[in-house]
C-alpha cells in the first residue's frame, strides 16, 4: 500500500499533463477552469480502453480530459483504483486536491498555498524538478514563482498510519524546504532553488537528528555525520557525488575514535 501511494503522489498528475496531449489540451484546460469557476469542485475518474490499451480520464460530467497510452506509462494502470477531486471552495489560491479509493476512503490530501492561480496538474513538473527528473526551465521557474507551499497528507489504510510530504518556498531567499515522512524517517531538505545546493537531514522518531550531509546540485556531496538517539556523534564519512569515499570514522560514547576503515566497507543499513 505504501509503495502504491507514493506512486500516486508522484505520477497521478501525469494523466492530465502528458496524457492531455492526446486530446485538445487548451480545450480541456478551458473546460476545467470554467467548471471550477461554476461549481468550485471537479472530480476525475479513469476507465480502461482495452481496444487501444489506453487509460482515459473523465470528469464527473463525463467529459474526456486525457488519454494515456499504457504501453508508455504502464504504472498508470493503478489509477483505475482511485478517483481525484479538485476543490476551490477556499478560493483559487487555496485549492485542495484529494485522492480516494473506490470505497471513498481518503488516500492523499494536498493543500496548495499559491500567490497566483495555476493549473495544479502542471505541478508534476515542479515535483519532478526537485527530484532531479527534469532540468530547470522557464515553465518550472513560473511554477515555482506561483507556489508558496504544497502540503500533502498520506493515509496508509493497511497500517492505519499517516505520512506527509511538504514543499515550502521562501521567495525572499530563493530557497525551498522539503519535509518528507513517507516511507521511513523524517527527511528534511533545505536547498537553493536554482543550483540545488544545501543540506539534507534525517531524524529519529524522537525528533533527534540521525544524520546530515551537504548537497551539491541536488546530489549528496561533502561531510556525512551520523548520530545516535541521544544526539552523540557516532560516525563521520565523506560523500563524493552521492557515494561514500575515503576513510570512515566511528566514535565511542565519550567522543574518542572507535575505529576507522575504508568507505567501501561502509553499509548505511548498519
Amino acid at each position: 500500500m505504501k509503495r502504491f501511494l507514493i506512486i500516486l503522489l508522484f505520477s497521478l498528475f501525469s494523466i492530465f499533463t502528458y496524457g492531455a496531449n492526446s486530446v485538445n489540451e487548451a480545450e480541456v484546460n478551458k473546460y476545467i477552469r470554467q467548471k471550477l469557476d461554476r461549481d468550485k469542485t471537479i472530480t476525475f475518474t479513469t476507465k480502461l480502453n482495452q481496444t487501444n490499451n489506453t487509460l482515459e480520464g473523465y470528469s464527473d460530467e463525463g467529459v474526456l480530459c486525457a488519454i494515456t497510452p499504457l504501453d508508455k506509462q504502464p504504472d498508470m494502470i493503478s489509477l483505475l483504483q482511485v478517483k481525484s477531486t479538485i476543490s476551490e471552495k477556499n478560493g483559487k489560491l487555496k485549492p485542495v486536491y484529494e485522492i480516494r479509493n473506490n470505497d471513498n476512503q481518503l488516500l492523499i490530501r494536498s493543500e496548495y498555498d499559491l500567490n497566483k492561480p495555476i493549473n495544479i496538474f502542471k505541478t508534476e513538473l515542479f515535483l519532478a524538478y526537485f527530484h532531479g527528473k527534469v532540468p530547470f526551465n522557464s515553465e518550472v521557474e513560473n511554477l515555482i514563482k506561483s507556489i508558496n507551499s504544497i502540503k500533502s497528507e498520506i493515509n496508509y489504510l493497511d497500517t492505519n498510519t499517516k505520512g506527509y510530504q511538504n514543499y515550502i518556498i521562501n521567495h525572499k531567499t530563493n530557497k525551498i524546504r522539503i519535509e518528507d515522512k513517507t516511507t521511513g524517517p523524517l527527511v528534511v531538505t533545505n536547498f537553493d532553488i536554482k543550483n540545488l545546493n544545501g543540506t539534507r537531514e534525517f531524524y529519529y522518531d524522537n525528533g533527534k537528528l540521525q544524520s546530515t550531509h551537504p548537497l551539491k546540485n541536488g546530489i549528496p556531496h561533502g561531510e556525512f555525520k551520523g548520530y545516535d538517539e541521544n544526539g552523540k556523534l557516532i560516525v563521520k564519512a565523506t560523500l563524493v557525488d552521492g557515494n561514500f569515499s575515503g576513510v570512515v570514522t566511528e566514535y565511542n560514547e565519550d567522543g574518542s575514535i572507535a575505529k576507522t576503515y575504508d568507505a567501501k566497507e561502509f553499509n548505511l543499513a548498519e
